[in-house]
């Protein structure tokens, strides 16, 4: 079957049981059909299954997508990282199978790849500095972020952090979403007048920095 992003419905079958288009792993077809949407994004009502894989593939670079191979030549490794090509394929090969030699007698632990949409309190919130902080402290077994985070226009000047990461099942996205909630930091806020207009006058005051933290993809790997 030829998957096109003018067929949606043949896109939302394929990935009813897959993370990709063609697998477990992403491949040169979903970096082409992704490209095809140009940002068009699909109807989450009509095929649930394909927007959160354009949410999810949204969020790399179209360096890191040109990289992905062929579906024939995608190789299906655990340790795959999810935001930047591998620099040393072999190196990466030996460990992977090293890691699998050593957990051979080992209950296999389900993995689920998310994305999670992280919305500032204030327009004026720096968000670099609110991913590196997501990145560096929030920190839990079987939890592992990506490297990448991406940007995304809400309204008004406010934007949104997309932020991917792959959880092992014993990990709740709850404790994650609470303490990604938790964060407070110095803010500019603009005085409002009684009539609620803007003065004009920014003053800095602790806050706190997330207004909401909601889910834009889960898929089970």
């Amino acid at each position: 079957m030829s998957l096109s992003a003018s067929n949606p419905q043949a896109l939302e079958e394929a990935l009813q049981n897959n993370l990709y288009l063609t697998g477990d792993l992403p491949t040169s077809t979903d970096a082409q059909v992704f490209s095809q949407f140009q940002e068009n994004v699909p109807d989450k009502a009509a095929h649930p299954h394909l927007y959160s894989w354009y949410c999810f593939i949204n969020q790399f670079s179209d360096k890191i997508r040109n990289t992905w191979a062929a579906p024939a030549d995608a190789e299906a490794e655990d340790d795959f990282d999810l935001f930047a090509e591998d620099p040393n394929l072999e190196e990466e090969s030996k460990k992977i199978a090293e890691e699998k030699a050593k957990s051979k007698k080992q209950a296999p632990v389900g993995r689920s790849s998310v994305v999670f949409e992280v919305k500032p309190n204030y327009s004026t919130v720096n968000l670099d500095e609110l991913a590196q902080r997501i990145h560096n402290e929030i920190q839990l077994p079987g939890l592992k972020w990506g490297d990448d985070y991406k940007k995304q226009p809400v309204a008004f000047g406010l934007y949104k952090l997309l932020m991917g990461c792959v959880i092992e099942d014993t990990v709740e996205t709850d404790m994650i979403v609470e303490k990604i909630m938790e964060f407070r930091g110095e803010v500019e806020i603009e005085e409002e007048d009684d009539e609620g207009e803007a003065t004009g006058n920014v003053t800095k005051e602790e806050d706190d920095l997330v207004q909401s933290v909601d889910i834009g993809a889960f898929q089970k790997l």
